[in-house]
């Protein structure tokens, strides 16, 4: 890092060096341009980007003549920015759609470094990292730098595939991370993966892996895409391939860490079905990975296909790792869309009950961490379920859970809402402080009381005010009758 104190980095740009693109691509919330096309960007951005584009070289002296760009807000490249994990997984879903398996031969298009991502971020570069002197002869006769009295001149660092930082200034060179790479004739971002999405059954679900996965499932699955491109990588060999491809298995998979071969075939047969064969490669594949994992060796490297046991031969046809990842991109496709309809028919809301609801609701609402307007934001959706599900009958209901849900909401609302009315704020602090007895009936009066003379008009839904008049309506919903019995015997033993 070489800014010094008020600097700030420029807009940053990430680059795919190697994958070319005829027309704009919207991966996640970044869009992704040709090189060549610069025109809606401003003048210092599309002075930047074609510096860049001048830096990729493919080999010698060999400049790669377009390939893939997207801008993004500046960037600290040393510190975490909710915009390098997004670029971290578009790299890993467009790495994965490249390397799809073709249909008869089992080889892959590109290798996982055909998708290598560098990230340039604007800014004063140290003249030592631009161009280290010791042990080096120059090919040619280089330009001079210009440095300011801190040795710096204009320039970027850069981190190359998320784990090698770089430093670079105009007339620098970027080159593949390994020794040869081939590009394509073919080859087409937007063309490409716009096709994964549409066409491809197993493809179609990745877009919702790029935004921020939220599910365990979503989680498990990126985990494993991820192992799946290092499977592969140019710098690897099959041995190495199969070892890599059975962690991104068992990580899909959630398989336990003592699981057997019947584990992992009884788990990829639930997904695909009792395909004939499957198991026997499943049972070849794992005997290699255990050979790779406990010799670092392994002669089993090609499927069987007529052998089902361990101890026997027979005539050997493709590789087992070549099989592999056309079988784990099946699994993956399976285990999205198994999701998807999951999510879809909201089966994880089904099985939570309103009392879990209330539960979360207090612990939402006393984390000091999380700022005022953001904690009702975050119960949001869990009031919307509570008042979906309030009919639903259940043994474990609380009243003082969700009584004292509502009174720390009230606390909340008088802390972020500084605007409210005198007599509303009134009742609001008369419902926060209301006394807690056993029965609960204090702080129903105070409740009934606000309900009198909370606000009736229009509220912005996802604002404090209106979340909280719809928690107090079902909180409401649930205790007026035993509350109107409560006041009736009060009323009637003061009699």
């Amino acid at each position: 890092m070489t800014l010094r104190p008020g600097e700030v980095p420029g807009r940053a740009v990430a680059v795919f060096p190697f994958l070319k693109t005829t027309d704009a691509t919207q991966l996640g919330s970044i869009t992704f341009r040709s090189t060549h096309d610069t025109s809606d960007l401003e003048r210092e951005d599309a002075t930047h980007v074609r510096e860049i584009a001048d830096m990729l070289f493919l080999k010698d002296d060999l400049r790669v003549r377009s390939a893939s760009y997207a801008t993004v807000p500046p960037l600290v490249l040393d510190k975490t920015d909710t915009v390098v994990p997004e670029l971290e997984r578009i790299q890993a879903i467009v790495a994965y759609c490249y390397s799809a398996p073709r249909h008869a031969f089992g080889d892959i298009f590109f290798h996982s470094e055909h998708a290598s991502l560098a990230i340039f971020s604007p800014q004063p570069v140290t003249t030592f990292l631009v161009r280290p002197d010791h042990h080096v002869l120059p090919a040619w006769d280089l330009a001079p730098m210009e440095a300011d009295e801190w040795h710096r001149m204009p320039g970027y660092e850069g981190l190359y595939n998320f784990r090698n930082p770089f430093w670079v200034a105009k007339g620098s060179r970027l080159y593949p991370p390994v020794p040869h790479i081939s590009l394509n004739d073919s080859q087409d971002l937007a063309w490409d993966i716009g096709r994964a999405f549409r066409e491809e059954p197993r493809h179609h679900l990745l877009p919702t892996l790029i935004q921020e996965p939220l599910s365990e499932n979503a989680k498990r699955a990126m985990t494993a895409i991820r192992w799946y491109n290092r499977a592969n990588s140019l710098l690897g060999d099959d041995s190495e391939a199969i070892l890599l491809l059975a962690v991104a298995f068992e990580a899909l998979l959630g398989l336990p860490r003592d699981a057997k071969t019947e584990r992992f075939i009884d788990a990829v047969s639930l997904l695909l079905g009792r395909v004939p064969r499957l198991n026997f490669w499943a049972v070849q594949f794992y005997a290699a990975r255990s050979d790779v994992a406990h010799e670092g060796r392994t002669d089993r490297l090609r499927l069987m296909p007529t052998v089902q046991k361990t101890s026997e031969t027979g005539p050997e046809y493709q590789s087992l790792v070549s099989y592999g990842r056309q079988i784990f991109q099946l699994c993956v496709g399976s285990v999205l869309f198994g999701s998807h309809i999951a999510r879809r028919s909201e089966l994880h809301n089904k099985l939570t009950t309103n009392q879990e609801r209330f539960e979360l609701i207090c612990k939402i609402l006393n984390d000091t961490s999380i700022p005022l307007t953001g904690r009702f934001t975050s119960i949001d959706d869990i009031v919307a379920n509570v008042g979906e599900y309030r009919y639903v009958a259940e043994t474990g209901l609380n009243t003082e859970t969700m009584l004292s849900a509502v009174q720390v909401a009230a606390k909340n609302l008088l802390e972020c809402s500084t605007l409210l009315d005198p007599a509303i704020k009134a009742q609001v602090s008369d419902l926060a402080v209301a006394k807690r007895s056993k029965d609960g009936y204090e702080i129903l009066v105070a409740l009934e009381a606000w309900r009198k003379v909370m606000p009736k008009g229009p509220l912005e839904p996802r604002s404090p005010e209106g979340i909280m008049r719809r928690f107090t309506e079902i909180i409401w919903d649930y205790n007026f009758m035993h509350y109107f019995g409560m006041k009736k015997e009060r009323e009637g033993g003061e009699g």
